[in-house]
């Protein structure tokens, strides 16, 4: 949580931390702002001290939503004055221009340095800007970072936010289905009015228009993948494809709402009917589904969930990513992951070397068992995203029925 970033800054022996770039496509900044679109903008702190937000003038008035300590950048660090300074040389205006945020700051000692620019720009900004620093030392970080770690347990405004995208996303899941039970039927083929097939990019289409109507964005292109597609786990499905009858469909959506957190769930439908052999196979995968979500609790190691699921596929006959790794038949995959500003993000519910990591109040995680075999022509996945409360209860944020044969209208 925010709330222990100094803590987190002091096990890294960090004096300061510098976040730089664009709010589009940029998680960390998006955490320390609320979501408010900006540009060019820097986010500083130095340890046991407020966060300070650096930000355009024409954006002001968003920068004053976020609470945050402001500094006018057009106004105390006109880019105009430092490019004339430097003959138009815009590497040499940016780096003069972050050695000074960094004396005017106060940033001395170990500065951690965070958020998404292109990676060649940075290299250069930031070794021509250590060159120019005597008392303080620019560092990065892999991995387990001091933000991942922060973001990885959510406080109750985050876990509201994201409440509110579960319920948004399974209104929308739901006007989807009922799209598709809205058409005609001509032998196993689902049609439109006028005879033409159904396809799964009409479903797309149609999908797209509700999630804009209800506030939500698609970042990346939602699952809806029919028969031997729906048996790789993502494939997005083709969208020239017609929807059948009788044929199993994973509907994998993870949009995001405004402020930048994701929900993420599955279902698993075939319309009209399943076969005896989906139908067998769905009752395993939501068995073990509902087995995991009645066991997650705070406390307990994340590998634990992914190990249950192991055991019980393995049990029942099929091959895991355990007993056939690299394998793409079976449960080929992790039971889930931690779900924020980014639609994959810790914790990882698996069972990989390290992973020590215990269910920990403030976590939003998935929990998605399936079953692929692609060669037979179908798959099968469920899944919902939970979250687990400071007094110990764990909330569903996914609302929406498990049912697999969808009855046509």
């Amino acid at each position: 949580m925010k709330q222990d970033l100094d803590r987190l800054m002091a096990e890294r022996n960090l004096d300061g931390l510098l976040v730089l770039g664009n709010s589009a496509g940029n998680p960390v900044m998006n955490y320390l702002t609320g979501g408010a679109h900006l540009e060019r903008a820097l986010v500083l702190k130095r340890r046991d001290a407020p966060l300070t937000l650096i930000h355009g003038g024409m954006e002001r008035d968003t920068a004053a939503e976020t609470g945050l300590r402001l500094v006018d950048r057009d106004a105390q660090y006109n880019a105009m004055r430092y490019l004339n300074a430097h003959d138009g040389d815009r590497l040499a205006a940016e780096v003069a221009y972050l050695a000074d945020v960094i004396q005017h700051e106060g940033l001395r000692g170990k500065l951690g340095v965070y958020g998404m620019v292109d990676a060649g720009a940075a290299l250069m900004v930031l070794n021509l800007l250590q060159d120019r620093l005597f008392d303080a030392e620019i560092v990065g970080e892999y991995g387990d970072s001091l933000f991942s770690l922060a973001r990885e347990t959510k406080d109750e405004a985050e876990l509201a936010l994201m409440a509110e995208a579960g319920r948004l996303t399974g209104i929308v899941v739901g006007e989807t289905q009922d799209f598709v039970r809205g058409h005609g039927v001509r032998g196993d083929r689902i049609v439109k009015a006028d005879g033409a097939p159904l396809t799964i990019g009409d479903v797309k289409a149609f999908l797209r228009t509700r999630l804009l109507h209800h506030g939500l964005e698609e970042d990346g292109d939602t699952i809806f993948a029919q028969g031997r597609e729906a048996g790789v786990p993502h494939n997005r499905g083709t969208e020239s494809v017609a929807l059948q009858l009788g044929q199993a469909i994973i509907f994998d959506i993870f949009p995001r709402i405004g402020s930048g957190y994701y929900h993420d769930m599955t279902r698993t439908w075939s319309f009209g009917y399943a076969t005896d052999e989906v139908e067998a196979t769905y009752a395993q995968v939501k068995e073990i589904f509902d087995r995991t979500m009645a066991a997650a609790r705070v406390g307990l190691p994340c590998r634990d969930l992914q190990q249950m699921t192991l055991d019980y596929f393995e049990a029942q006959g099929h091959p895991t990513a355990r007993t056939h790794p690299g394998g793409h038949d079976g449960y080929v995959h992790g039971l889930g992951h931690g779900v924020g500003l980014d639609v994959h993000e810790e914790p990882r519910l698996s069972v990989a070397a390290g992973n020590a990591t215990r269910l920990t109040p403030g976590h939003v995680v998935s929990i998605e068992p399936g079953l692929y075999y692609p060669a037979r022509g179908y798959g099968v996945r469920v899944e919902d995203t939970i979250a687990l409360r400071e007094d110990g209860s764990v909330l569903n944020l996914t609302q929406f029925p498990y049912d697999l044969v969808v009855p046509m209208a």
